[in-house]
């Protein structure tokens, strides 16, 4: 393939991970955070997508990934957030996430958090996201 082609896979790739940026970079507002996300899980996530966190407990589908969503929220103050991409390839992309944190019940200090967001795209929809951290 010359570099003037172009290859439909890594464009509609492309076009899921600006869009997923975008998303992550627009604040649901005074809206239910899970709402707001939900619009972007039914436009491009598999119907059973896996979530993964850095711990390898992996979430299968859309009500575990909330499950998970609303303990994070319960748990966490996210003063800020910001995704940073995305680096695309031939079976998905990937995306850094940079969050200024906090414990809501004191048992952590605020902190800068980063981590890299890995997910796989067949057939048009996010089947994984897998997330890095540094190590502790």
């Amino acid at each position: 393939m010359s570099t003037t082609e172009t290859n439909p896979v890594i464009e509609q790739i492309t076009k899921i991970g600006n869009e997923l940026v975008e998303h992550c970079n627009t604040p649901p507002g005074d809206g239910d955070p899970i709402a707001h996300d939900a619009k972007l899980w039914d436009k491009h996530f598999a119907e059973s997508w896996d979530s993964v966190e850095s711990d390898g407990k992996v979430f299968s589908g859309r009500e575990a990934v909330i499950e998970k969503y609303r303990w994070w929220m319960d748990t966490f103050e996210c003063h800020s957030a910001k995704a940073e991409g995305p680096f695309v390839g031939p079976d998905g992309f990937s995306v850094i996430f940079e969050m200024d944190i906090e414990a809501k019940d004191g048992s952590m200090p605020r902190m800068q958090m980063k981590e890299v967001a890995n997910y796989t795209v067949e057939n048009g929809k996010v089947v994984r996201e897998h997330f890095h951290c540094p190590p502790c």
